[in-house]
């Protein structure tokens, strides 16, 4: 595999899907990464990952002595999040692609910034983000995926979002646009596959209602 075909997988010291959703992740990945206190997220649900980077500070005295043969990487500054720390990292390497976990379901706070962070990198890198209930990422353009008849979509303006068209979903939309405290597109559900969703301008937010 090329340097450029890599796949990571990211913990974020968030609350985790179920375990055996979480060691397929793992398995699928080149690399297992952890953003600072993802790693006792990680060693608790018994991963090892690659390396662990960010500033550090959340990461318990056992996981350092649990995980001392693994690469630490300690970048104390505080202008940018762990996970941003560890998606540059991964950048940096040549990694193409990644799916986090851990990165929703706490403070809402970082819930939000890290769905900024979302959008932020999904122009560079291919990227995910998975918990326990959905799948999420960022479109940008025609979009177009097969998804199980009966799969639960909702569309979340970053922002505002102008010409969107679907098709396969049970409420269509057409030439319409969805805009953050104005509008937004929750719960619609999918009809017939393959699925597509065009747009012609803003960054929107896709959650895709995992199965359990």
């Amino acid at each position: 595999m090329s340097t450029i075909d890599k796949h990571a997988l990211i913990i974020c010291n968030g609350p985790l899907p179920g375990k055996v959703r979480l060691h397929n992740l793992a398995d699928k990945a080149d690399l297992v990464l952890c953003a600072d206190g993802g790693a006792n997220r990680a060693l608790h649900r018994g991963l090892q990952p690659e390396v662990i980077i960010g500033d550090l500070d959340s990461v318990t005295r056992e996981t350092r002595l649990a995980l001392s043969n693994v690469r630490w990487i300690r970048k104390p500054d505080q202008e940018s999040t762990d996970l941003e720390k560890t998606l540059d990292w991964a950048l940096s390497q040549g990694i193409s692609s990644a799916i986090v976990v851990g990165a929703t379901g706490r403070r809402s706070d970082h819930t939000l910034a890290n769905f900024s962070i979302l959008a932020k990198y999904s122009g560079r890198m291919r990227l995910e983000f998975i918990d326990s209930h959905c799948r999420m990422r960022i479109l940008e353009k025609d979009t177009i995926f097969d998804l199980k008849i009966g799969t639960t979509l909702s569309l979340l303006p970053l922002g505002r979002c102008e010409g969107i068209t679907t098709e396969g979903l049970a409420y269509p939309l057409r030439e319409e646009t969805l805009e953050l405290g104005v509008r937004e597109g929750l719960s619609n559900q999918v009809v017939s596959t393959p699925v597509r969703i065009s747009l012609r301008c803003g960054k929107l937010l896709l959650f895709e209602v995992l199965q359990p």
